[in-house]
């Protein structure tokens, strides 16, 4: 601030004889016309930054083919044209997606078959399984009841008769033997021949083999073929429930395998048709249509090589950036910010746009976002260059008939504050000595006379007085203590500023409040 009110004050050194045309109404919008002095005003000044900057297009669209793989390019609209939304502005060649939407519109037809056979025999085994295990279940039951049968009825039935046997050989055997003891001694009476005693002998003979047979049945029963009998029925039932096991754990297996063999149809099937569906989208999606309205521009400005692709006849793939949009729809201006002034900068503050490529036509806008980093420092980075910040202000509002294009130079100014009802004066009018501010006033006797003042926020034009100068003082516009002090030759230019605003940017870090 220090450096630029003094640089100011030696602009007017060469103010001459011309005079100040000081304004009437109470706020400060106008710049002073050159002279000597200045009356020292009081109203609204109105705070502000103005920066040049570049009209831009607040989001750009890149458009990039929704396609599973690559495909050439049969039309291409040109670059630079304006488009609406819904605009077809590439189309690429379908023979390859065709060829494959048939070849898997066969193979879904065959792949239906299967399923299908596939759910059949699923249901036949199902009922095959069920008629196998109650199969088994039957052969199950039949041993554990011929086992029964056997326990519970036939053996003990054998083992009455052979006890029966028995009973009736010992009956026989001693039958015979009483007889064969009487013959004996019958014949020693001789009242029976000897041929009837051999007879008895051989009968009780015949008895006693009789009984040993019959005791050496129930021997052989009770020792073997009973035990034996039994173990037969046993390993029977364990042969009919191991058959059942096995039979339930084949029959569950076999099901199991015929279930995947229908979910392997119904999977290969489901991923038939979604890919018949990719491709069918892809076969859409061969016809580009712009996202939004705009301007075409090929390829992605931050990947310029793959640019070269994008012609007809080019092979372009799903993914890539094939054109990108700037969409004009929301405007906006970048400018960049001097580090001074950035933090006075702050979102939603409102904003004056004009562009030289539209004459009188003023745009309103808002700051829609300011960096928090500094930008660019230039190809070496070197420390002694001024840092900036982006800031960024989207334009409100139609505002314009005409089409702006993005690229095209943009003046913003952004309104910072108004101070009301305050004291100003021109820049031209203080001056900066070890760190103090002064002005010169006209005394009574026409001589400069110093006062210190304090100084508030500045324009372009004016600055704020916070103390030392009062309403109506008249102010020198150039230093009179400066050697050869000459007004006209510190006038300069002879113009403050335009006596229509009151407005411009507050400095760019020169020393300025």
């Amino acid at each position: 601030m220090n450096w630029k009110i003094l640089m100011a004050g030696v602009a007017v050194l060469g103010l001459g004889g011309w005079g100040w045309a000081v304004a009437g109404d109470a706020e400060a919008s106008a710049g002073p016309n050159v002279g000597q002095t200045y009356a020292v005003r009081r109203g609204d000044l109105k705070i502000s930054i103005t920066e040049n900057g570049t009209l831009v297009a607040k989001e750009s669209q890149k458009v990039t083919p929704k396609i599973r793989g690559g495909g050439k390019i049969t039309f291409l609209i040109e670059e630079g044209k304006k488009v609406e939304q819904d605009t077809v502005i590439c189309k690429l060649d379908p023979t390859r997606v065709e060829t494959r939407i048939e070849s898997l519109e066969l193979e879904i037809l065959q792949s239906e078959s299967g399923l299908k056979t596939a759910k059949t025999e699923l249901e036949i085994k199902e009922v095959e399984n069920v008629a196998a295990v109650a199969k088994a279940k039957v052969a199950v039951e039949r041993a554990n009841q011929e086992q029964e049968k056997y326990r519970d009825g036939e053996a003990p039935q054998q083992r009455k008769k052979l006890e029966v046997a028995i009973k009736d050989a010992e009956t026989e055997f001693n039958r015979a033997k009483k007889n064969l003891d009487d013959s004996k001694l019958l014949l020693q009476e001789k009242f029976i021949k000897k041929s009837e005693l051999e007879d008895h002998q051989i009968k009780f003979e015949r008895a006693v083999v009789q009984k040993e047979g019959a005791e050496l049945d129930m021997r052989i029963f009770e020792k073997y073929t009973h035990p034996m009998k039994l173990d037969d029925l046993a390993t029977k039932v364990k042969d009919a429930e191991r058959e059942l096991s096995t039979t339930e754990k084949r029959t569950e297996s076999q099901f199991e395998q015929k279930k995947v063999a229908v979910t392997q149809s119904e999977k290969r099937l489901k991923a038939q048709r979604k890919q018949l569906k990719e491709r069918k989208e892809d076969l859409e999606n061969m016809t580009i249509k712009a996202p939004c309205p705009g301007i075409v521009l090929y390829g992605d400005p931050h990947q310029p090589w793959y640019r070269e692709n994008i012609k007809v006849g080019g092979e372009i793939w799903g993914g890539h950036t094939v054109m990108t949009i700037p969409d004009l729809r929301v405007m906006q201006v970048k400018v960049k910010v001097h580090e001074a002034d950035i933090d006075k900068v702050k979102i939603d503050q409102k904003a004056r746009i004009t562009m030289d490529t539209y004459p009188g036509l003023v745009l309103e806008g808002v700051v829609s976002k300011v960096a928090s980093v500094a930008g660019g420092q230039g190809n070496y980075g070197g420390s002694s260059e001024v840092k900036k910040f982006d800031v960024e202000i989207t334009i409100q509002g139609e505002g314009i008939d005409k089409q702006m294009r993005p690229g095209i130079s943009a003046k913003a100014e952004i309104e910072i504050e108004t101070r009301p009802d305050v004291l100003y004066v021109p820049l031209q009018a203080v001056f900066a000595e070890d760190g103090e501010q002064f002005c010169h006033i006209m005394g009574e006797d026409s001589k400069p006379v110093r006062k210190k003042v304090e100084i508030g926020p500045a324009n372009d034009n004016f600055v704020e007085i916070l103390n030392g100068l009062d309403q109506g003082d008249d102010v020198l516009l150039y230093n009179p203590t400066l050697p050869d002090a000459n007004p006209e030759e510190q006038a300069g230019d002879g113009k403050v500023g335009d006596e229509s605003e009151n407005s411009g940017d507050t400095g760019k870090g020169e020393g300025k409040s």
